[in-house]
This record gives structure tokens, sequence and C-alpha cells, in this order.
């Protein structure tokens, strides 16, 4: 039998997605111990976590004259914390660059943007965030921008791109930028697919046939993920991971929906402040949910399992999706716990080349063709 906590403690671990970035800018110091966020140095320490991806996430409905100001905002606060522990992370720009921070005991960080609302329908800001160490942007988030679809738009106004959306891809791959696929609709990825020379991501997201999620891939664009040499990130969120849980999730929150929207009324620029209010209630509704349909790391796995049996072992990986939701599988409640995944996989009878593929092996690949 495989020592999982060898295999783990050996293997490059990346997660490919992860929010805390917006803990950042209320003040959170990632050098502490937290009990209220999914992540922090020491807790990704005890998971055995080798590269981090921390995602600036931007809401589509930014004012386009705000969002390049509040990316680099975000960017300088990730920044200020790796220069206050430079000791033990360090910004990473290509593949080699993380490998050589790895080796040297320290957490290979990795800029990501969420939203490509983030380059305000300006081409040029994308060469701007990339010279700011940005190396992957989500081409889109849960409502369709100017240029790029979203899978949650039941309307839609043009077939996955415009002009300008396919000019984006065509940039990014210039540039030695990655594309990122999660939040993008059916007809988006499809355009992407069509356009890219070099290989995608869907850094936080699930399988469709497993949970009918519009988040979620369906067999077909996992295929044609797996033609194009990307990697697919497996979200921890329990809402994209069980279709029983999110059916059994949306009765339970209509029941606090006034409460939800009244606090968010309250508090639409404050962010700590809506957390300090929903954060309760939060933990009561997922308590409730955890006794009525349990999502733990086995579900994760299924997914994993799925995709391998679909096209292999080559293009699956960890998108956790930490810091950004707010219900995670038993024993994956926060970062420390990723060897979990590790140990069920070992559990499963997979090699430990496909593990240590899984763990960060396949994104690692895609990092060093898309961006060297």
């Amino acid at each position: 039998m495989i020592d999982y906590r060898k295999l783990h403690k050996d293997a490059l671990v990346a997660d490919m997605h992860s929010d805390t970035v917006l803990r950042m800018l209320n003040g959170f110091d990632i050098a502490k111990r937290d009990s209220t966020g999914h992540m922090d140095l020491p807790r990704i320490k005890d998971g055995g976590i080798n590269l981090q991806v921390f995602a600036c996430w931007l809401s589509t409905q930014t004012p386009i004259e705000e969002c390049r100001p509040r990316v680099d905002l975000m960017i300088d606060s990730l920044e200020a914390q790796v220069s206050r522990n430079s000791d033990q992370m360090a910004i990473c720009l290509t593949a080699d660059d993380a490998i050589k921070i790895i080796s040297s005991g320290r957490l290979a960080t990795f800029i990501g943007i969420e939203n490509g609302v983030a380059i305000a329908n300006d081409i040029s800001n994308l060469e701007h965030f990339y010279n700011r160490g940005v190396r992957y942007m989500t081409l889109t988030h849960t409502a369709s921008s100017d240029w790029c679809i979203s899978s949650a738009d039941t309307a839609e106004a043009f077939y996955g791109l415009t002009d300008f959306g396919r000019e984006v891809v065509r940039k990014m791959n210039e540039l030695g930028m990655i594309i990122d696929i999660s939040h993008a609709s059916v007809s988006a990825v499809d355009e992407v697919l069509k356009l890219t020379t070099a290989p995608v991501i869907a850094s936080h997201s699930c399988v469709y046939e497993l949970a009918d999620h519009n988040r979620n891939l369906t067999d077909e664009q996992i295929k044609a993920v797996a033609d194009n040499g990307g990697v697919i990130g497996i979200n921890f969120y329990n809402g994209y991971l069980s279709s029983q849980w999110s059916d059994l999730s949306d009765s339970l929150f209509g029941t606090y929906r006034g409460l939800i929207d009244s606090i968010r009324t309250e508090y639409p620029d404050d962010r700590k402040k809506r957390r300090e209010e929903l954060g309760p209630m939060f933990d009561d509704i997922e308590k409730k949910l955890s006794k009525l349909a349990g999502v733990n790391v086995a579900t994760v796995v299924n997914h994993i399992d799925h995709i391998v049996n679909l096209v292999g072992a080559d293009y699956v990986g960890l998108g956790s999706d930490f810091d950004g939701v707010f219900a995670l599988p038993d024993g994956l409640k926060d970062c420390s716990m990723m060897p979990n995944v590790t140990q069920e996989l070992v559990r499963r009878g997979y090699s430990e080349d496909d593990i240590i593929k899984i763990l960060g092996g396949n994104f690692m690949r895609v990092f060093n063709k898309a961006c060297n």
C-alpha cells in the first residue's frame, strides 16, 4: 500500500484557484493561523500545498473606470503579503520560477485574475497585467461581459465571444497568459478552443454529468479540453459537486432569503461586515445541509474519477475555490486537509504517477507550455 502522507509530501501540490486576496483587502494577515477563512500560510504548510493561485476577482457590474484600479489594488495587497513573508512565499512568473521557489522551501505564489472585465475593454490592459505578474485570466464570471458569454446566461446576446473577445484570446496566447474557461458558456468555450494555440484550463469547475450545474463541464467539453492538452481543476464547492446538495440548499436559502437580502442591502460595499453578519447564518445552513446530503472527500474524487475514466489522468487537477465559497465537503473544510484527497486517491488504487499528475503535475505542464 502506498504511504499517502509521504506521497503527498513529496509531490508538487498545486491549487489552481482561491479567493484569499479578497480577504487581504480587508486587513487579513496570511502569516497568521486563522479560524474564519479557509487559507493562511500555516494551514497551507499543513496541507502540503506548494503552488497556490491567488485570484483577483471582480464583479461584472464593476464600473468600467474602476476595473483596472481595483485589480491593481488587489495585486498590491498580495505583493505586500509576499514582501512581508519573503522567507515563506515568492511570486512565480514561469513554471521554472515555481520549481525554484518550491525547492527553496517557499510557496510558489501565482497571480490570476477572475473575470475579464478587469481589462476594461482595452486590449492594452492585458499587457499591463501581464507585466504585473498575472499569468492566467478567467474570461468571465456569473454574468456575461461585453465580449464573453457567461455559463449563467440564458439569453445569449452573441455566440460565445465577440470580435474583441477573440482578440483577447489571441493576445493572451501571444503574451503567454493562460486562458481560464471556468464560468464561460458552452458557446464561449467552443470559440476559445477553436482559436487558442496554447492549452487552456478550467481552474475551478466540476463535472456536469455528476452535478447538473451550469458551472460544470459536459463530457463533450471535457474531451475538448483534453484534446487541447488543458487541465480541469476540480472545485470543492458542495453546490458544484452534488445536485442533491444544491437542490436542498436552494430550498433552505429560500427560508432565509429576506434576511440575507436585507443584510446585503445594508452593507453593499462592506464585504467584511457582510461576512460577519451572514457567516453564522451560512454556518447554520451548512450544518443542516451536511446532515441531509453528505458531501465529502469521496465526492470530490468521484469527479476526478469521471474525468480520468473519460479522457485519462493527464487532464484533471485541483481548484479548491477556498475563501470563495461558503460550503465545503467534510474532510476538506480548509486547505490544511488537502492530504485527504491523496488518501482517497490511494484508497481507490490510483498509481503514484497518476496521483502526482493530479495533485499538480498536470497544471505544471500547462503552466510550462502556455507561459514559457
